[in-house]
């Protein structure tokens, strides 16, 4: 149970990890779906740039850019394309390192997908973009819980069957019977079952197991044996 805790962990580690960077795309084919109408940010002290997709329209979308430097001074490019890949917004900041604010509007005639490009440089601070208007934002993807695993309640039934192996003694046996010389059929592919250590030098001592009656198996893909005890010679069971 611990390992696969470990593995569903490391799973939702990988998937937590590729939607942080599916988040800040920079791809300009395959932009990230914006999930606010809000982008906000700090720079790496190297040159980034974003790509972003949202859905406005039609009506009057408005663009807000709060901008500020690191130290010096920094700039930054903030434009918007529609489905043509035409420029129908764009914004070149300037800023310190006091906060500059610049406001562009424009007017869409229809509703449409748009793409919303972001470029820093290495001397850019903090930043934040808004978007304001006849805006849809796409709906965010659920995170699964990583405290609380699913389990496969199938797969969990078929291991407790096959952890405990059912014998169904024979009522009509009194007194135990001499065992036959005939040694018992190999069980099927995957047992962990080995034949070799008498387990009935003691009759009923070492395992509690009857000398007569049939041993029913049921094996972790579903299938199950049954073994004639009476005919049992020596059995023995190893670890794998």
């Amino acid at each position: 149970m611990k390992s696969k805790q470990i593995l569903m962990l490391s799973i939702l580690l990988l998937a937590a990890t590729a939607i942080e960077t599916r988040a800040q795309s920079q791809d300009r084919d395959n932009p990230t779906p914006l999930t606010a109408n809000a982008i906000q940010g700090n720079g790496s002290g190297k040159k980034l740039e974003y790509y972003y997709s949202f859905t406005a329209g039609p009506g009057e979308l408005v663009v807000t850019v709060d901008l500020k430097a690191k130290s010096g001074s920094t700039n930054a490019d903030v434009e918007i394309f529609d489905e043509d890949a035409s420029k129908i917004l764009y914004l070149y900041p300037n800023a310190t390192s006091q906060n500059e604010r610049s406001v562009k509007r424009v007017t869409l005639n229809s509703k449409q997908t748009l793409t919303l490009r972001l470029a820093f440089d290495s001397s850019a601070g903090a930043y934040s973009i808004k978007l304001a208007g006849p805006v849809e934002l796409a709906v965010p993807v659920a995170t699964p819980d990583a405290a609380t695993p699913s389990v496969d309640t199938a797969t969990a039934s078929a291991s407790a069957e096959s952890s405990a192996a059912v014998v169904q003694p024979d009522p009509a046996a009194a007194v135990p019977t001499e065992a036959a010389t005939e040694v018992a059929p190999k069980p099927g592919k995957g047992s962990k079952f080995d034949l070799g250590v008498n387990l009935f030098q003691t009759v009923g001592t070492q395992f509690g197991l009857p000398t007569s009656g049939m041993l029913h198996i049921v094996m972790k893909d579903g299938t199950t044996q049954d073994i004639d005890l009476s005919k049992v010679k020596s059995a023995s069971v190893s670890k794998q």
